[in-house]
């Protein structure tokens, strides 16, 4: 390995490292609700606005993001981004009353945001077209392990150290990045410096005249919306009668889907091999069947390995997602990743909320049907999707 290939992973290692790290902070109070009930003497429905709101001031900030990269910088903007948020991050475990918290993790997640689409642009910036799908799917492997890391993490952490000790972390965790892409990323090239806020809307107006990228973006709502629903009423299903499984069985349950996480590594030989469209409609198919399988069979070895291929189907989705929205942005690459971040996001708010109204009115089965469909909806656009066609408009 020479010294330009030993670069080139050291700053993919520290992107899969930021997207891992960044994104947990969306699932970091998923597991802490009765400790912020007990500490804060507040309802379980108010325990959950810590993450709510997280995720609506990260959805905002997608769109702030985005065009501020454009204008100043992407590693300027994400290293900028990142260490406001490990001192805003440090300061949240020193709230005293439950206002004050809610109030670092709306900053927390808005400077949060900083990364994600500066960071796709970035690789375009810097990487060969054969490196790129290889760079992003390390930074999407990131962004689907969070789910399951950051709720482990801050598992462990509050029971031997209390919440506060997750917010210390972290913020040491964004600084320790911050140093680390100081050292390792290489200044892109390309940056916009005409760049001004007011052609933001010109901008997003000309992305959805290409049709390649709203077919994307339609793929892309549908995505977190039908995976963190999935992962929110499972664990009623689980707990209830016939399985009364343990919180421990449980987490040994979510953590299986590790093993179809793995999958998206893949993803530039099946880019290669069958072109970007056709492995979104692979990838896509195979998360339905999942999905349907772990509503339709019973037990939990079965349900296990349903939500395995699940998992895989979604975590091969997202890395072919990004690289199409990267490729088809062209110069406007910052403006399109910040409205992919956004849409993902938005969803991401309204999948728990869709997937518990689903679970109280029809029950477990009806509700991964349903889900099925939504994602089954969305799929139908990766169909219309046909890059030849759209390199000759």
């Amino acid at each position: 390995m020479n010294s330009s290939q030993k670069r080139q992973t050291a700053i993919i290692a520290t992107l899969f490292f930021s997207a891992l790290v960044v994104v947990s902070s969306v699932y970091t109070m998923t597991p802490l609700t009765q400790a912020l009930m007990e500490s804060f003497q507040i309802s379980s429905t108010q325990a959950a606005g810590a993450a709510s709101i997280f995720s609506l001031f990260y959805a905002v900030g997608f769109l702030v993001f985005g065009p501020i990269g454009s204008r100043y910088g992407y590693k300027s903007t994400m290293m900028t981004g990142l260490l406001i948020l490990g001192m805003i991050s440090g300061a949240s475990g020193l709230a005293t009353d439950y206002e004050a918290l809610l109030l670092f993790r709306a900053f927390q997640g808005f400077f949060a945001a900083s990364f994600a689409p500066n960071a796709l642009t970035y690789v375009f910036q810097i990487f060969a077209e054969r490196q790129r799908i290889t760079a992003i799917s390390f930074i999407s492997f990131g962004y689907v392990t969070a789910g399951i890391f950051g709720q482990v993490f801050a598992t462990m952490v509050e029971q031997y150290y209390g919440w506060q000790a997750i917010f210390f972390s972290f913020g040491i965790l964004y600084l320790v990045i911050c140093i680390a892409m100081l050292l390792v990323f290489p200044k892109e090239q390309g940056t916009d410096t005409t760049f001004r806020f007011k052609q933001y809307p010109r901008s997003v107006g000309r992305l959805f005249k290409r049709k390649i990228l709203v077919y994307c973006y339609a793929v892309t709502s549908v995505l977190l919306l039908s995976f963190i629903g999935m992962y929110t009423i499972l664990g009623g299903h689980l707990q209830n009668a016939p399985y009364y499984m343990s919180d421990q069985q449980l987490l040994y349950l979510r953590s299986a889907g590790f093993i179809g996480m793995l999958l998206s590594f893949g993803s530039g030989y099946f880019v290669r091999k069958f072109g970007a469209a056709g492995t979104l409609r692979g990838s896509l198919s195979m998360s339905i069947v999942g999905l349907v399988g772990i509503g339709l069979l019973s037990g939990p070895i079965m349900i296990t390995i349903m939500s395995i291929l699940f998992v895989a189907g979604i975590s091969l989705t997202f890395p072919v997602i990004m690289f199409l929205i990267g490729k088809w942005g062209g110069m406007e690459r910052a403006t399109a990743s910040s409205l992919y971040a956004f849409i993902l996001f938005i969803g991401a708010t309204l999948g728990p909320l869709l997937a518990m109204f689903f679970f109280q009115e029809y029950g477990f089965t009806v509700s991964c049907f349903m889900l099925a469909g939504i994602l089954c909806t969305g799929s139908i656009f990766s169909l219309l999707i046909r890059e030849k066609e759209e390199a000759r408009t």
